[in-house]
């Protein structure tokens, strides 16, 4: 008898991302493709997918952040049991974003720290307040972040609203029209 570990297409674990990261003690933007890492020191705008945005529950493993998904945005998920004092789950946020010129792509974007998750929660009612049509938030983040007692938080904001692009649908990205001044 076969074991029941097929996932199924279009389930959990099925899409692997270049990640996005936000050094909340140095405030550096980058992102991590493989071993290399590319720094975005002057900013960069991006569509976030806030429409499947996950909330949920992650802690560092010491490699890599573990994540729990909310059931939804509306109900969370019960806090995983800490085995140890390094086991510590924190509230968290996931959401892909994308831009072919700054990224050359689709990448994720994750994090539990509080100064970030306090700063995407006031992004997040910037994008509330915007919404309509199934348009998507470009989002323009400054290059310098604003400090937060000992910490940085990104400084960023919905600078419009975009049609959801292709590659967020897994299908290739639209061919970019050289008459447009912006990727968006």
């Amino acid at each position: 008898m076969p074991l029941n570990l097929d996932s199924g297409p279009g389930e959990g674990g099925s899409q692997f991302y270049d990640k996005l990261r936000f050094n909340a003690q140095g405030g550096v933007w980058y992102m991590k493709s493989g071993d290399d890492e590319t720094r975005f020191n002057d900013g960069f705008q991006a569509v976030f997918d806030m429409e499947n945005l996950q909330t949920g529950w992650s802690r560092f493993n010491g490699s890599f952040l573990d994540f729990i998904a909310d059931p939804s945005l509306e109900t969370p998920a019960p806090k995983p049991a800490e085995e140890s004092e390094e086991d510590r789950w924190k509230r968290s946020f996931k959401v892909l974003a994308y831009s072919d010129k700054t990224f050359g792509g689709v990448v994720e974007f994750m994090h539990q720290a509080k100064t970030v998750t306090a700063a995407f929660n006031d992004l997040y009612s910037q994008y509330e307040a915007k919404k309509k049509n199934g348009k998507l938030p470009v989002v323009e983040v400054n290059g310098s972040p604003k400090k937060v007692g000992d910490y940085y938080a990104p400084d960023w904001a919905v600078a419009k609203m975009a049609d959801r692009p292709d590659a967020f649908n897994g299908s290739a990205p639209a061919p970019a029209d050289e008459a447009a001044d912006a990727e968006f």
